[in-house]
């Protein structure tokens, strides 16, 4: 799992890997304590979180002890998947 602030997700990928599985966006809620994904990339679609081996949260830009949630849509949904916890 790669954090980024780019435009393209393509840009995250390290020089000369062109595969990524899935992409979307990403928030800090302080307000409930997680870190939140959500969507998806516009190149490679919604993530793949059963690809994940490992989640290096010292990449992280908070330094939070914060569990990852995902939801698929940002709007109008309150399902959160788990995916990282403490």
């Amino acid at each position: 799992m790669i954090f980024g602030d780019v435009e393209y997700h393509k840009d995250l990928l390290p020089k000369g890997d062109s595969e990524c599985c899935g992409g979307g966006f990403w928030t800090i809620d302080n307000q409930r304590g997680i870190i939140l994904l959500y969507g998806a990339s516009f190149d490679f679609g919604s993530p793949d979180f059963g690809a994940l081996r490992h989640i290096n949260k010292a990449q992280f830009p908070v330094n939070s002890g914060y569990p990852i949630f995902y939801k698929r849509m940002f709007v109008g949904e309150e399902i959160l998947e788990s995916i990282c916890g403490e």
